[in-house]
């Protein structure tokens, strides 16, 4: 399973950057800059933000998010989204591992209600603290590659960009995931939808509760408490890697639909 996903995630990544056919017009609801020089499509959180500070709402694109989130929850972030794979290669790295609290998840809602949709309608999507413009996704694909291509007459706002991702790499290498649990906006809308998604791992009658499938889980924030993927507490965190089902002693977790 583990290496079927790996394989997956690089494919996507090629696919979501084969910017030769420019399909910008088209949402994709993973985390993919479509200021990327090779970005093939467009990413959601960049056009909420964009309609928003317009004082429009892009139901195309709400409707891409709604159908996602309730039919595979958050599926794209375990199998497609490239920066999730991106920290998935952060954390094999060795370094100090570290635990979150639990109440951390809850900032991503904050930070996509706050710097998504609240900046852009007040303050204009040009305004520095816009989501966007903080981004280390877009660090990564937009900021840096174009200032290499045309320069930049803006260190100061490159250079904040530049900590900030470096900030979050750190975090990634020493925690699972941690953009992913704690910062991502998209994460935080599809999370919304995944306790009533028509697909989702869940336990059967033959589980001995031995802890396993909470110690694997990548989305666990806890110091080793329950409290994420297929646990009721917090299903909403749950990215369907489906590694518990692979660890499992007893085979009793199962996919739903």
């Amino acid at each position: 399973m583990e290496k079927m996903r790996l394989k997956i995630q690089v494919i996507s990544l090629a696919i979501l950057n084969l910017g030769l056919f420019q399909w910008q017009t088209i949402c994709f609801p993973v985390l993919n800059c479509h200021s990327c020089p090779i970005a093939l499509f467009s990413c959601p959180i960049g056009i909420l933000g964009q309609f928003a500070g317009l004082g429009l709402v892009p139901l195309s694109v709400v409707a891409v998010l709604a159908i996602t989130g309730l039919t595979i929850g958050r599926f794209m972030c375990g199998w497609i989204c490239p920066f999730g794979f991106f920290q998935d290669l952060l954390h094999k790295v060795p370094y100090v591992r570290f635990n979150i609290p639990e109440w951390t998840r809850f900032i991503k809602y904050g930070i996509f209600l706050i710097l998504v949709i609240a900046v852009p309608i007040i303050l204009s999507p040009g305004f520095p603290l816009y989501f966007c413009r903080l981004c280390p996704v877009a660090t990564i694909q937009s900021a840096v590659p174009w200032a290499l291509i045309n320069g930049t007459t803006d260190a100061l706002t490159l250079s904040v960009r530049l900590v900030i991702l470096f900030v979050i790499v750190v975090a990634a290498m020493g925690h699972q995931r941690f953009f992913c649990k704690v910062i991502c906006p998209l994460g935080a809308v599809l999370s919304l939808a995944n306790r009533f998604a028509l697909v989702f791992p869940e336990r059967n009658t033959e589980c001995t509760g031995c802890g396993v499938c909470s110690r694997v889980c990548p989305m666990e924030t806890g110091n080793g408490a329950a409290s994420f993927g297929v646990y009721d507490e917090a299903p909403e965190e749950c990215i369907l890697c489906l590694e518990c089902r692979k660890k499992c002693p007893t085979d009793s977790i199962r996919l739903w639909g």
